[in-house]
């Protein structure tokens, strides 16, 4: 007796769906790295900087702190709605939603802004601290130009 085993169907529905699932999986791995990334900044900024500081950039950094500290908090909020989409879109894939692919796409575009507005901002901050690491470490003549 042979059996004829045919592969499943994968509708345009599934392909949506599995697109959202992939690039979904691939925000919340950036956003873990980005939030790696900004307590490497945090850590520079409470443990190496005070070493080097001198009164004139207090200041500066203290700010630069306090974005970072606001950023941070950003993040895990996107954290949060990345995490919440993903449910959705694993609960359309085992059937036990009815939310459909357009709700899915328009929370999908959404997340996709939030993380493209985080991550411009956060390369802001970064240049920031970058630029005031350069002005310590040459005020501290730890390095040369």
């Amino acid at each position: 007796m042979e059996t004829n085993l045919h592969s499943p169907v994968v509708t345009e529905h599934d392909d949506v769906l599995i697109n959202l699932y992939t690039l979904n999986k691939q925000w919340i791995s950036e956003i873990n790295f980005l939030g790696d990334e900004m307590k490497f900044m945090n850590d520079l900024l409470e443990k190496f900087f005070p070493n080097f500081i001198n009164q004139e950039h207090i200041n500066r950094i203290q700010l630069i702190k306090m974005q970072l500290d606001t950023l941070n908090i950003v993040r895990k909020n996107i954290k949060t709605d990345i995490l919440r989409h993903q449910e959705n879109i694993e609960d359309v894939i085992n059937q036990s939603s009815a939310k459909s692919d357009a709700f899915l796409q328009l929370e999908d575009e959404r997340m996709d802004e939030e993380l493209r507005d985080f991550n411009k901002s956060f390369k802001q901050l970064k240049k920031e601290i970058f630029d005031i690491t350069r002005v310590l470490l040459h005020s501290n003549k730890i390095i040369q130009n």
